[in-house]
């Protein structure tokens, strides 16, 4: 009887220990599992956290590199491209006042000058951008229309040359003629400067009277000729001095030259003048 006790009691203690060792398995691979899918889904999150900062970093960089390639597109001229590069940059920097210029140079560039100032006036005040000066080209667009409009060759319609003799304040005598037209013209072109302002230059050649005669077949003539220089203005000057009585002025898509000169011998003088009138060569 005791030996039977004893081996069922046996039996029972190591089906015990086999059930109880199953569960500890069990267990422990369920949450050595836990642990590493845990693990795994938290490098994921990180990894997706990583990407989203990539990404976002990336737009940001993006918008910055479409932006600077934009400002390259406006200075090189190509507006319709430049345009279209700053309305991918939404609100970025001055992107919706580039949009603008852009259009405005667009117009400028077709002749399209009231469009251009239009299109300018939507701009804001305090808008800029470095590399292309905003503000100055929006305040300096009526001179840049004026020497666009001056740009050229002109020759005379009008030529006027006198030689008036004085003494003792008397008038002694005058002669005029007409000039030599071939020998007179202006010339004018002009460069627009990174700061919005500009560089005129050209030439500028009239007949004077060189010496005074009291034949006019004595009369000599000769061609003066100046040069056109003006550096950094904002406008075109209402007058140019070219010259000790030398004179330029421009005025609706017109030249006029004004020459006087003066010579004295005790009590008598004598008055050179000329008067030049230019129109643009078609």
């Amino acid at each position: 009887m005791n030996k039977r006790f004893k081996k069922a009691a046996a039996i029972a203690i190591t089906v015990f220990m086999l059930c109880s060792l199953s569960a500890c398995s069990k267990q422990d691979s369920g949450l050595s599992g836990q642990g590493l899918g845990g693990e795994n889904k938290q490098e994921q999150s990180e990894s997706a956290n990583k990407d989203d900062e990539g990404a976002l970093g990336g737009g940001i960089e993006s918008v910055e590199s479409m932006y600077s390639k934009g400002i390259d597109l406006l200075k090189s001229g190509k507006y319709v491209e430049a345009e279209g590069v700053f309305a991918k940059c939404g609100d970025y920097q001055c992107s919706p006042d580039l949009i603008r210029v852009c259009q405005a140079e667009n117009e400028f560039s077709k002749g399209h000058y009231e469009s251009a100032k239009a299109y300018y006036s939507q701009v804001s005040d305090n808008a800029e951008t470095p590399g292309f000066p905003i503000q100055a080209k929006k305040a300096n667009l009526d001179t840049r229309i004026t020497l666009t409009k001056m740009a050229g060759t002109y020759y005379p319609t009008y030529n006027r040359i006198t030689m008036d003799k004085y003494k003792k304040k008397r008038k002694q005598g005058s002669w005029y003629s007409i000039g030599v037209w071939g020998d007179q013209f202006v010339s004018a072109t002009f460069i627009e400067n990174d700061d919005g302002t500009f560089d005129v230059t050209g030439e500028v050649q009239f007949m004077r009277y060189t010496k005074f005669a009291k034949k006019k077949s004595g009369i000599k003539k000769g061609a003066y000729k100046l040069p056109l220089s003006l550096k950094g203005i904002s406008q075109f000057p209402a007058k140019v001095t070219l010259a000790k009585g030398v004179t330029l002025q421009y005025k609706n898509g017109l030249f006029y030259v004004n020459y006087s000169k003066t010579s004295k011998s005790g009590k008598t003088k004598v008055v050179y003048k000329s008067a030049v009138t230019y129109k643009k060569s078609q």
